[in-house]
């Protein structure tokens, strides 16, 4: 943020044009809150819940769910494994959680993301599901990460006409509003694709020749992730961006059992 008020304000990433609701930290409690209640009818007083996370750490958990990623990310001859195999590996995963006593809605898992073709994972990106378009596209290419990647549409916004009129500058802010954090109204819904977490680390691995970063997504999300890929029968890949780009990029998804 510091190198981000550095540069004058021409010069600097319009964010709300690249639709990035949350530049420079990562609402966690929201982004857990918003997958809990994606798919129930909005309701006035969610907004005003506080939402509490954790980081899920049972290995008896981390562990099935590394077995079922790694298990459907494996490049068969007869395809990945059946959507009613992943549903009940899941429920066994949610048992699991329940004999712990465990809510899995409020938990974010550690994951490890590797560049499938170009970019390099760093911190501050978002971590985003593919569409049913992009679901399709990775089905017609072979291997699915050559597909190409698409690009997020810039938001157009709405300039003021009376903003033009006021010859009087507006006061400059100080330093507590420059830190303060802002509110943020969608985190999961903020761009085209649906938000399942952030990166908190990552660069280029010599080892391996390619991009790794680390990150944290929504257990919910990678529920959502993983039953919509099995059932269209393509591995379970994501999108990763920057945020001062619009490009999107491949990785694949590893779960990390100890973080």
């Amino acid at each position: 943020m510091t190198k981000h008020l550095r540069y004058p304000p021409d010069k600097r990433p319009s964010f709300q044009k690249l639709r990035i609701s949350c530049p420079f930290f990562f609402p966690w409690s929201q982004l857990v809150q918003e997958w809990r209640t994606l798919d129930q009818p909005p309701v006035d007083d969610v907004g005003h819940e506080e939402s509490t996370f954790y980081v899920l750490r049972s290995r008896k958990v981390l562990r099935r769910l590394a077995a079922l990623f790694a298990d459907a990310n494996k490049k068969r001859k007869k395809g990945t494994p059946s959507a009613m195999v992943t549903s009940k590996q899941l429920d066994d995963i949610r048992a699991t959680a329940r004999a712990a006593s465990l809510d899995l809605s409020h938990a974010l898992v550690c994951v490890e993301l590797t560049s499938s073709s170009k970019g390099v994972p760093k911190q501050f990106d978002s971590i985003s599901m593919p569409t049913t378009e992009d679901i399709v596209a990775m089905k017609e290419c072979s291997p699915a990460d050559t597909a190409k990647a698409p690009c997020e549409s810039l938001r157009r916004l709405k300039k003021l006409k009376e903003a033009k009129s006021k010859k009087r500058k507006a006061p400059r802010p100080t330093v507590e509003e420059l830190l303060a954090r802002p509110t943020v109204s969608k985190v999961v819904k903020s761009c085209s694709r649906l938000l399942l977490g952030g990166v908190v680390s990552g660069d280029y691995c010599f080892s391996s020749a390619c991009g790794r970063g680390i990150g944290y997504c929504a257990f919910e999300g990678l529920v959502c992730l993983i039953q919509t890929c099995t059932s269209a029968g393509v591995r379970p890949l994501v999108f990763f961006r920057h945020q001062h780009s619009v490009q999107y990029r491949y990785a694949t998804v590893r779960i990390l059992e100890e973080c």
